[in-house]
């Protein structure tokens, strides 16, 4: 029997499932302070990234996977829980926790990770950009670690879409239009509301 973990609030899971017409598959919504899990097979997951940074960590012997979407790089103290997820710190270390306790090694994990987009200007601490932060966040952590990136897309200023397919390990990305940039930076900022689906323009890569 396939099983899925919920890394958030669980009955939220139903509401976020749909089947997506355009890839012919399920699919499975993740959005900031989460993380999902699949051993389902058949499945997609999405998320929507602004300054915002998501990994996806596939093993490649069991073919399962998930995906993680955090807001902010390491918290630096203790935080309460309810709060943790959007911590890289915490966000990083329960998503690579969760595939490992479904039978991951972590020798056999593949690990591909997007977004940190400097959506506005004036976002960060200081004179760096939260985007710039997470990013330089998830390589240090990765490298500090033990973990080779298998590939990015970091940074730059446009938001995107991510599609992860945790049974092939492969992860489509689509850049989003200049328009909905502040709609998808506003919703990162309060922290709720599920994120709309939005127009795609540009480029569209395949990370296999």
């Amino acid at each position: 029997m396939s099983r899925e973990t919920w890394g958030g609030a669980a009955e939220e899971a139903e509401r976020r499932r749909w089947f997506d017409p355009t890839f012919k598959i399920m699919a499975v919504k993740v959005l900031p302070g989460e993380h999902y899990v699949s051993t389902a097979g058949q499945e997609m997951i999405v998320t929507v990234l602004g300054s915002c940074v998501a990994a996806c960590v596939w093993d490649t012997r069991l073919r399962i996977g998930g995906m993680n979407h955090f807001m902010l790089p390491d918290s630096g103290s203790d935080v309460p829980v309810d709060k943790a997820m959007r911590f890289g710190n915490f966000a990083m270390e329960e998503l690579i926790n969760d595939v490992l306790r479904r039978g991951g090694r972590r020798d056999s994990l593949e690990i591909k990770v997007f977004g940190g987009g400097n959506v506005l200007p004036g976002m960060g601490a200081g004179s760096v950009p939260i985007g710039d932060r997470n990013c330089s966040f998830v390589r240090d952590y990765l490298s500090a670690e033990g973990y080779r990136i298998a590939a990015e897309d970091l940074g730059g200023p446009h938001p995107r879409r991510i599609h992860f397919f945790p049974r092939l390990g492969k992860v489509i990305r689509l850049f989003l239009k200049k328009d909905v940039e502040r709609a998808v930076l506003n919703r990162e900022i309060s922290y709720r509301s599920r994120l709309q689906t939005v127009e795609v323009e540009g480029e569209v890569e395949l990370f296999d």
